[in-house]
């Protein structure tokens, strides 16, 4: 009875700690799972596609980039990539911030583009970051994934009815009194969702701990070629067009289908240039691109390929994401996982109400103590 005395009462306390911020943590998550759909129904105007042979990336880069000279393009979606919704899409960045450019890929045209204080863009500030990004945000986020991950398994324990008695884990009693049915239908959907709650509580975590928790065993959270190797090597002729690029990355991945294309920062002086990073989409991809493929900017060599089923150590890297997010099953798991969003807000309702109820009863005594005397 102690100990589950002791372990009911740091369930409570960490509940009451952290509470608030699990609930706005998943309440964003859930609406991030189908962000890319929902910015879509937003902004209908950016995602605005003419029929017809599409323009090349080149073309569409030479676009972006004479329309906002000071941008260092960052990123390109191809419109295959889930970010993109079938345009062309072009992270960059201006200044100290960011924006994304919509370009129509049958057209050329920029049909728009989102800054930092779009309205998703926020949500990911408030999920990432809540809003403490120059105060050490993605910290503490970190460290209320360790909360909520201990808070499960403490709900875990104290759900557990016994080997003979499991199955009454999952019944919600029917009685008119209230702290009762509060009670089931916390205990209830904890259970339920508890899978789901550890996996997505855990890999929020990591996202910022996996170092060191894994340099604790001398471990690696990715595998990465070195950056000796990943070196564009300039030719008198220049930079080849993206679109040459992208076909070498096909032929380098036959099967592969391309997401997106991550541009090397501008070279510092006297610094060498980096290659092109570009992800590939290849059955079966849990993410969005699980083969990468480096390129010479110059000679479209390609200096170094990953591949989940041919490279080892690179399952942690691969999962992560997908687990956190939900993409790993299509639209069936991203469902489950917008309902695990909201979990966190029933069971601090219900929660909430337990507490309350215990320490208004605890509190009549006294009272009518004091009235008789």
């Amino acid at each position: 009875m102690k100990i589950r005395s002791m372990v009911r009462k740091v369930h409570l306390y960490l509940s009451m700690i952290a509470g608030i911020f699990i609930v706005l943590i998943g309440l964003t998550g859930s609406l991030l799972v189908f962000d890319n759909e929902l910015n879509r129904m937003i902004y209908p105007d950016l995602y605005k596609i003419t029929e017809g042979q599409p323009i090349t990336y080149q073309k569409a880069l030479q676009t972006v980039a004479s329309a906002y000279p000071k941008g260092e393009i960052q990123r390109v979606y191809t419109p295959d990539d889930p970010h993109s919704q079938g345009i062309y899409l072009f992270n960059l960045k201006e200044g100290k911030g960011t924006k994304s450019v919509y370009v129509d890929p049958g057209t050329g045209n920029i049909n728009g583009d989102l800054g930092e204080k779009a309205f998703f863009n926020q949500v990911k500030e408030i999920h990432y970051h809540l809003l403490l990004k120059d105060f050490n945000g993605k910290e503490i986020v970190g460290i209320i994934g360790f909360i909520f991950f201990f808070i499960s398994l403490s709900g875990l324990y104290l759900w557990w009815p016994g080997i003979k008695k499991w199955a009454r884990g999952f019944i919600i009693r029917r009685s008119k009194n209230t702290y009762v049915k509060q009670y089931d239908i916390h205990k209830v959907i904890g259970i339920i969702a508890m899978p789901l709650l550890l996996v997505v509580s855990l890999t929020g975590a990591l996202f910022t701990y996996d170092k060191t928790i894994f340099g604790w065993f001398g471990a690696k959270t990715s595998v990465m070629p070195s950056k000796e190797k990943l070196i564009s090597k300039p030719l008198s002729g220049g930079k080849l067009p993206l679109d040459s690029l992208l076909s070498e990355a096909e032929k380098a991945v036959p099967q592969g289908k391309i997401m997106q294309v991550r541009v090397p920062a501008q070279a510092k002086k006297g610094k060498a240039e980096g290659a092109v990073e570009i992800r590939l989409s290849r059955p079966y991809d849990p993410g969005n691109g699980n083969v990468k493929i480096w390129v010479d900017q110059y000679s479209g060599k390609v200096l170094a390929k990953q591949d989940p089923k041919v490279d080892d150590g690179l399952t942690y890297q691969t999962w992560l994401k997908p687990l956190h997010t939900g993409t790993f099953g299509g639209l069936f798991t991203k469902i489950l996982y917008v309902i695990a969003g909201l979990t966190p807000s029933f069971l601090m309702f219900t929660g909430t109400y337990m507490w309350w109820h215990k320490k208004k009863n605890k509190r009549k005594p006294k009272r009518s103590s004091v009235t008789a005397a």
